[in-house]
């Protein structure tokens, strides 16, 4: 069973548009699911959020700036394996002959023919490689550093799709305040057209007390309400170029908002020092600036254990032929055309640039300082955003309150002036003033209720929690 509409704020013709419409909404005429309405280009708020979140570029940028960090996790937990050169050439040779002398010792090349001659292929293969075994804490400084760097980063991503989230609803209760806002100065030029008629009415049939200073009032305020409508027009449209701007390129062109009324979100009521420590304890920005302060201090771990020595397993390996060289058969001969050797051993590495490495290091030391007080400086913005969210909410209850008491006191003044003025009692001013009355208050009130619906996204923002139940 349908109702009507809860809020007769239009004429009776709007009410039974919106109650037919809630009618088919409520038995299946019209769904709500984003893909049927894409067809149509009509969305929720949840649909609009949904396609930014799919389809902005900035977040999809994000998501590679973290991925991008998270490669840094596997470069540096690599540092255990091995590292090492291999390397392999291919040259010309010369010829060299060996004969022994008359010791029966050594052998002796042939020098002329080893200098002028090229007769033979050369060929020489040599592989090192290094095996960290105790490295004072630098590997998982690096690790540890790298894995606070994604957190951060994921943290930042988080961010930036709360602040999307943030102005995708800007967006949204601003296109449903313009509509509103349109379909009420719709409605007042409605009254002045029937005022307009009533006027000449009574100027063409000559025996009323009409006159032409009150056509002209009355046309006057026409213009006032026309100007005012493009104005609000102007305003919708732009609304519908940010939701477009915040989807993203590859979203949809064709973009309209529900045809729910805009109303007064709920939001419980609670002390600021509750939303302050949920956005200590959930807001994403201070997420990731914890963990980019932990970053900064293990990166600077790593700078000062690089000054540490290193101990590691070095090994060696070498191949080397020569096709038209001889291979002398002595142990203290180092031939480097023949040769196949290799060599493991334990190793001490200790780096002697201390002045260039304590420098870094100092460095380092002082990028972590500076980051957490950039930390605290940010929680400080951070709880003035909450604060500022929070004043505005309960500034915008309280005006809302008020004002909606005089919208129906206006309404109440704006139904007298219009039944005497169907019984032709009613003269221009009193419509005019009634009419610029109750579309002032209306307007004021439409605004109050945007006013609280931004600042409850606002302080959803701020804390990086849902404040509202609806």
């Amino acid at each position: 069973m349908c109702k009507p509409a809860p809020r007769p704020r239009r004429n009776p013709i709007g009410l039974l548009g919106l109650s037919l419409l809630l009618c088919l909404l409520a038995n299946g005429g019209i769904t709500a699911h984003a893909a049927d309405q894409a067809s149509t280009g009509v969305y929720t708020l949840d649909d609009l959020l949904a396609l930014a979140r799919r389809y902005n570029p900035g977040l999809g940028a994000g998501d590679r700036a973290t991925a991008s960090v998270r490669a840094q996790v596997g470069e540096a937990e690599r540092n255990w394996l091995p590292s090492g050169e291999l390397t392999s050439l291919l040259a010309p040779s010369p010829k060299i002959k060996c004969s022994p002398d008359p010791y029966n010792c050594i052998t002796t090349p042939d020098i002329r023919d080893a200098t002028l001659k090229l007769d033979g292929v050369f060929t020489r293969t040599q592989l090192t490689f290094t095996q960290p075994v105790y490295t004072f804490g630098k590997i998982s400084a690096g690790v540890e550093a790298a894995e606070a760097g994604v957190e951060a980063s994921r943290g930042r991503e988080q961010a930036m799709a709360a602040e999307l989230d943030y102005n995708v609803r800007r967006a949204y209760y601003g296109f449903k305040l313009a509509r509103e806002l349109q379909a009420t100065l719709k409605e007042g030029l409605g009254y002045v057209q029937q005022a307009e008629d009533m006027v000449q009415k009574d100027l063409d049939e000559g025996a009323g007390n009409m006159t032409i200073t009150d056509k002209l009032r009355l046309q006057s305020t026409r213009a006032d309400v026309e100007a005012q409508m493009s104005e609000v027009g102007r305003g919708l449209e732009i609304a519908r170029a940010g939701l477009r701007a915040l989807i993203g390129p590859e979203g949809p062109r064709e973009i309209d908002v529900d045809a729910q009324a805009l109303e007064k979100l709920a939001v419980p009521t609670r002390p600021l020092s509750f939303y302050e420590e949920q956005a200590r304890l959930t807001r994403p920005e201070v997420r990731a600036l914890d963990y980019f302060v932990r970053s900064k201090r293990k990166s600077a771990d790593l700078e000062w254990a690089k000054q540490l020595p290193d101990i590691a397993i070095v090994g060696t390996a070498t191949f080397a032929y020569a096709s038209s060289v001889d291979n002398p058969q002595n142990a203290f001969a180092n031939d480097p055309y023949n040769t196949l050797s290799g060599g493991l051993a334990a190793a001490l590495r200790v780096p002697l640039d201390f002045g260039p490495r304590n420098a870094r290091a100092a460095k380092a030391l002082a990028d972590a300082e500076e980051a957490a007080f950039r930390r605290r400086e940010a929680l400080g913005g951070i709880g003035f955003e909450v604060s500022k969210a929070y004043i505005e909410l309960n500034e915008a209850n309280s005006r809302i309150e008020t004002l909606a008491k005089g919208e129906k006191l206006s309404r109440r003044w704006l139904t007298a002036i219009v039944q005497k003025m169907d019984l032709g009692l009613a003269e221009t001013r009193e419509v005019t003033d009634a009419l610029r009355a109750y579309f002032t208050m209306r307007a004021r009130y439409l605004q109050a209720v945007h006013d609280f619906d931004l600042a409850a996204s606002a302080l959803t923002r701020a804390t990086g929690s849902k404040v509202t139940t609806n």
